[in-house]
């Protein structure tokens, strides 16, 4: 949870827009109906804007740092390219912590893939390919073509839509598709590990995991079956000479990837039906019944069954005054546009100090009622943000104060109850059904998911001791709580 923008969460409600709270991102100017292209002119320019935006990537999105993984997925990108077409930078690579299957390339050579993308995956050939794909994008200078870096950066949900990337042209899709899988093969991984990865990406978006689809690598490499038998055939046609692979087999693959967190990480804070436990920061808070949930790195919070109010809960900054906290936010950047009918009053909530506002803005899509309560707690100021269209801000006021007393620290009960789920590698034994493995391992993948992420077929009979990924859900070992 950080900053965002009371500025453009006031236009997104007032509009009734989607249902996110994407309203928390910052502020972003108008879209022109036919955005001009801006084109970086140099290697040197790719490289300064590619580290900006690396900024960005790791400020919104964040980085798995497992030390052991991301290492590894260095190793194959050096690998890759030792093989690819010399440029005036230095090729990096991330593991970007987004739990939908993702991958892009900024400007300057920043390569990064997510932790969806590696639990999607089932060999080092199928990720040595979608590297070596990313690769061939920043080589051949795709990203600083089709977009500008330099003066937009998007916001939270602008990055998972699109990963910092414009939507490629058909073209340079396919000269990705095409140079990735010779730089693959060049490289000593089979090129067929490209179709087999878009294979399993194409079955993962008909299946749409979780509550709702997340953005991902469709959205930056747009992708058809057409797409996937080309590159089926094209791996049959290319020479190639495989070379060890740096784990060795599949099975050195799923060591690699096992104990990743399946979906959100706990770490992030976690929903327990309409209650919100974020185990780190040692706070809880319930949200109203029947509102719809979300919970990014900006912020955590509700809409409305209607979709005309929400409520979120971000981070201010440091702090243990939340009056002062209230003034300095009323004079920022952020709150411009924002009036309140009478200066912030102190108010407790139970033994914790708060501050409490009322005001509202105008917007292009009509009037928006704020409701704002900040709270200092250990050290830190959060902000609590209900808003509503002007009609409907007397029947939400109460659900709004109601949201704001429910915020309180973590029983010990309650710390004991989060939970997380992480991918486990297990043993089938002879004959075994996807079904009976499930059941004899507590599998939270059903069937059909439990098949598209280790590439078989539903109703396919195990092997003994063959190698099975699923999904557990385990109990979260967080940071010890916080003294008091």
């Amino acid at each position: 949870m950080s900053r965002s923008s009371f500025a453009i969460a006031c236009a997104a409600l007032a509009g009734v827009v989607a249902c996110t709270l994407a309203c928390s991102g910052p502020a972003k100017r108008p879209a022109p109906k036919r955005p001009a292209e801006v084109v970086l002119r140099s290697e040197a320019d790719d490289r300064r804007a590619g580290e900006d935006a690396a900024k960005e990537v790791e400020a919104e999105l964040g980085l798995v740092l497992d030390p052991d993984l991301v290492a590894y997925v260095n190793r194959i990108g050096d690998r890759l390219q030792r093989f690819a077409p010399p440029r005036d930078f230095e090729y990096r690579f991330h593991i970007v912590d987004q739990e939908a299957p993702n991958a892009f390339a900024l400007p300057g050579g920043q390569i990064y893939v997510s932790r969806g993308l590696l639990l999607l995956a089932n060999s080092e050939d199928e990720l040595g390919n979608v590297i070596a794909h990313e690769i061939v994008h920043a080589a051949l200078r795709h990203a600083s073509a089709r977009q500008s870096v330099v003066q937009s950066i998007p916001g939270l949900f602008q990055f998972s839509a699109a990963g910092m990337i414009a939507s490629y042209s058909r073209n340079q899709e396919r000269e990705a598709d095409r140079e990735g899988q010779l730089l693959a093969g060049r490289a000593g991984y089979d090129p067929g590990g490209m179709a087999t990865f878009l294979k399993g990406l194409d079955y993962t978006e008909r299946l749409r995991f979780g509550a709702s689809r997340l953005p991902g690598f469709f959205d930056t490499h747009p992708t058809t079956r057409e797409r996937t038998a080309e590159a089926t055939a094209r791996a049959r046609a290319i020479t190639w000479q495989a070379r060890p692979s740096i784990v060795g087999d599949a099975a050195g693959y799923l060591a690699r990837i096992d104990g990743l967190a399946v979906g959100t990480r706990a770490s992030e804070g976690v929903f327990q039906k309409d209650r919100f436990l974020h185990s780190e920061l040692d706070i809880t808070l319930r949200f109203p019944e029947g509102w719809e949930t979300h919970n990014t790195r900006r912020a955590v919070g509700a809409v409305s069954p209607k979709r005309d109010a929400q409520v979120f809960l971000e981070v201010q900054g440091k702090g243990e005054d939340p009056i002062a906290a209230a003034e300095q936010y009323l004079a920022s950047d952020e709150a411009v546009g924002l009036g309140l009918d009478a200066p912030p009053q102190p108010i407790r909530l139970g033994a914790i100090e708060a501050a409490r506002g009322i005001g509202g803005a105008q917007t292009p899509g009509g009037p928006v009622q704020a409701h704002i309560t900040w709270i200092a707690y250990q050290g830190t100021v959060y902000r609590l943000i209900g808003l509503t269209v002007s009609p409907s801000s007397a029947r939400y006021a109460g659900v709004f104060r109601s949201v704001a007393r429910s915020f309180r620290p973590l029983t010990p009960r309650e710390r004991d109850s989060i939970r997380e789920t992480r991918l486990r590698i297990v043993e089938a034994r002879a004959g075994e059904s996807l079904r009976e493995i499930s059941d004899r391992t507590g599998n939270r993948w059903n069937v059909q998911e439990t098949a598209v992420m280790n590439d078989l077929f539903a109703d396919a009979p195990l092997r003994a001791a063959q190698l099975v990924k699923i999904a557990v859900s385990e109990r979260y070992q967080g940071a010890p709580p916080p003294p008091r």
